[in-house]
Protein backbone atom coordinates (compact mmCIF):
# COMPACT_ATOMS: atom_id res chain seq x y z
CA UNK A 1 0.00 0.00 0.00
CA UNK A 2 1.54 3.43 -0.76
CA UNK A 3 1.35 6.54 0.94
CA UNK A 4 -1.17 8.08 -0.96
CA UNK A 5 -3.65 4.81 -0.05
CA UNK A 6 -3.50 5.71 3.24
CA UNK A 7 -6.39 7.36 4.16
CA UNK A 8 -8.62 5.59 2.27
CA UNK A 9 -7.32 2.48 0.47
CA UNK A 10 -8.75 0.93 -2.90
CA UNK A 11 -6.80 -2.21 -2.58
CA UNK A 12 -6.70 -4.15 0.42
CA UNK A 13 -3.66 -7.54 -0.05
CA UNK A 14 -3.86 -10.43 2.31
CA UNK A 15 -1.22 -8.83 3.68
CA UNK A 16 -2.60 -5.56 4.35
CA UNK A 17 -5.70 -7.25 6.25
CA UNK A 18 -5.68 -6.84 10.20
CA UNK A 19 -7.52 -9.38 12.13
CA UNK A 20 -9.25 -8.53 15.69
CA UNK A 21 -9.70 -11.47 17.75
CA UNK A 22 -13.78 -11.59 18.85
CA UNK A 23 -15.94 -12.52 21.53
CA UNK A 24 -18.68 -13.39 19.06
CA UNK A 25 -17.61 -16.98 18.95
CA UNK A 26 -15.34 -19.78 19.00
CA UNK A 27 -11.92 -18.81 17.04
CA UNK A 28 -14.23 -15.86 15.15
CA UNK A 29 -11.96 -12.79 14.40
CA UNK A 30 -13.05 -10.05 12.12
CA UNK A 31 -11.17 -7.69 9.98
CA UNK A 32 -11.22 -3.98 9.96
CA UNK A 33 -13.91 -2.15 8.03
CA UNK A 34 -13.07 -2.67 4.32
CA UNK A 35 -15.90 -0.32 3.36
CA UNK A 36 -17.12 2.11 5.45
CA UNK A 37 -18.89 6.00 4.97
CA UNK A 38 -15.68 7.58 3.67
CA UNK A 39 -16.45 4.97 0.71
CA UNK A 40 -20.56 4.41 0.79
CA UNK A 41 -23.52 5.53 3.26
CA UNK A 42 -25.74 2.30 1.23
CA UNK A 43 -23.43 -0.42 2.40
CA UNK A 44 -20.67 -1.70 4.82
CA UNK A 45 -18.35 -4.81 4.05
CA UNK A 46 -15.36 -6.30 6.51
CA UNK A 47 -13.77 -10.01 6.37
CA UNK A 48 -14.35 -12.68 8.85
CA UNK A 49 -12.24 -15.32 9.56
CA UNK A 50 -12.94 -18.68 11.54
CA UNK A 51 -10.24 -20.93 12.55
CA UNK A 52 -10.90 -24.64 12.07
CA UNK A 53 -13.83 -25.87 14.46
CA UNK A 54 -15.02 -22.02 15.03
CA UNK A 55 -17.99 -20.22 14.09
CA UNK A 56 -20.82 -18.68 15.42
CA UNK A 57 -23.69 -19.85 17.47
CA UNK A 58 -27.61 -19.85 15.95
CA UNK A 59 -28.62 -15.89 16.22
CA UNK A 60 -30.39 -13.79 14.01
CA UNK A 61 -30.12 -9.45 13.31
CA UNK A 62 -32.15 -6.93 12.67
CA UNK A 63 -30.45 -6.20 9.20
CA UNK A 64 -29.75 -7.93 5.66
CA UNK A 65 -26.45 -8.93 5.05
CA UNK A 66 -24.41 -11.46 2.57
CA UNK A 67 -21.66 -13.57 2.65
CA UNK A 68 -19.20 -14.51 0.13
CA UNK A 69 -16.58 -17.13 1.14
CA UNK A 70 -12.96 -16.71 0.10
CA UNK A 71 -11.52 -20.06 1.59
CA UNK A 72 -12.09 -22.86 3.45
CA UNK A 73 -15.62 -25.16 3.92
CA UNK A 74 -18.19 -24.05 6.07
CA UNK A 75 -21.59 -24.98 7.39
CA UNK A 76 -24.45 -22.40 7.14
CA UNK A 77 -27.45 -22.94 8.66
CA UNK A 78 -30.57 -20.28 8.19
CA UNK A 79 -33.84 -21.32 9.82
CA UNK A 80 -34.50 -25.35 9.63
CA UNK A 81 -31.98 -25.35 7.04
CA UNK A 82 -28.00 -26.40 6.27
CA UNK A 83 -26.06 -25.93 3.35
CA UNK A 84 -22.27 -26.52 2.91
CA UNK A 85 -19.97 -24.30 1.49
CA UNK A 86 -16.63 -24.14 -0.30
CA UNK A 87 -14.60 -21.03 -1.81
CA UNK A 88 -17.05 -19.16 -4.13
CA UNK A 89 -20.49 -19.45 -2.40
CA UNK A 90 -22.53 -16.72 -1.81
CA UNK A 91 -25.00 -16.41 0.55
CA UNK A 92 -27.79 -14.09 1.57
CA UNK A 93 -29.14 -13.83 4.88
CA UNK A 94 -32.19 -11.55 5.47
CA UNK A 95 -32.80 -9.66 8.09
CA UNK A 96 -34.49 -11.50 11.43
CA UNK A 97 -33.78 -15.18 10.26
CA UNK A 98 -31.92 -17.25 12.26
CA UNK A 99 -28.84 -18.45 11.12
CA UNK A 100 -24.68 -19.52 11.92
CA UNK A 101 -21.91 -20.62 10.38
CA UNK A 102 -19.59 -23.12 11.61
CA UNK A 103 -16.51 -23.39 9.64
CA UNK A 104 -16.47 -27.58 8.97
CA UNK A 105 -12.45 -27.98 8.02
CA UNK A 106 -9.17 -28.18 8.83
CA UNK A 107 -8.21 -24.39 7.42
CA UNK A 108 -9.59 -21.36 8.48
CA UNK A 109 -12.61 -19.89 6.89
CA UNK A 110 -12.51 -16.86 5.46
CA UNK A 111 -15.75 -14.84 3.42
CA UNK A 112 -16.47 -11.00 2.78
CA UNK A 113 -19.33 -9.83 4.78
CA UNK A 114 -21.87 -7.37 3.13
CA UNK A 115 -24.06 -5.25 5.41
CA UNK A 116 -27.16 -3.71 4.24
CA UNK A 117 -28.48 -1.27 5.60
CA UNK A 118 -24.90 -0.29 7.17
CA UNK A 119 -23.64 -1.81 9.90
CA UNK A 120 -20.24 -3.10 11.61
CA UNK A 121 -20.01 -6.33 13.21
CA UNK A 122 -19.53 -5.92 16.95
CA UNK A 123 -23.00 -7.95 18.12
Amino acid sequence: MSDSDAVMPNVFAPDDIVWHETDLGQNFWISDELVGTDYSTLFRAQLTKFGPGGGSPLHHHTYNHAFYFLSGTSRVQMGDRIWDTKPGTFVKVPAHLEQSVTNSGAEDLIFLVIYDPPHVATD
